[in-house]
């Protein structure tokens, strides 16, 4: 695990940049009135979350993938970092589907925005550390 340390981290770091500048640009950019193709947007950043996580999976050794259900009790931050991350993901995923159905609402969008928030004081925490 600890060879993987390094990788994890900065996929971790490449998804909190994506997700930051994508909930970011959505709520800003949207303004007070998403439309039905603003969806497209927000399936745009999760597409770009999902990429660099699948990649560096997948260059992983099936050693090292199986390691990585002791993430947790090893290494906690990265735990809690990856926790947020995801739970922002689907926040953004959940908005996306919901503005497609019934459009005009920000609402995930700043539970996300709340996420990210947490996530980078998480990483800060772990370069203190």
């Amino acid at each position: 695990m600890a060879g993987y340390d390094a990788l994890l981290w900065r996929t971790l770091h490449r998804v909190l940049l994506v997700l930051a500048i994508g909930v970011l640009g959505l709520m800003l950019g949207l303004g007070s009135a998403p439309t039905r193709s603003d969806s497209l947007l927000g399936v745009l950043v999760v597409a770009l979350v999902v990429l660099p996580v699948a990649i560096t999976v997948r260059r992983m050794t099936p050693v090292a993938r199986a390691n990585l259900r002791a993430v947790p009790r090893y290494r906690p931050l990265m735990a809690a970092m990856s926790a947020l991350l995801a739970v922002v993901t689907l926040l953004v995923l959940w908005w996306a589907v919901g503005n497609a159905i019934s459009p005009g609402t920000l609402s995930p969008l700043t539970l996300a925005l709340v996420g990210v928030v947490l996530a980078a004081l998480t990483a800060l925490l772990n370069r203190v550390l």
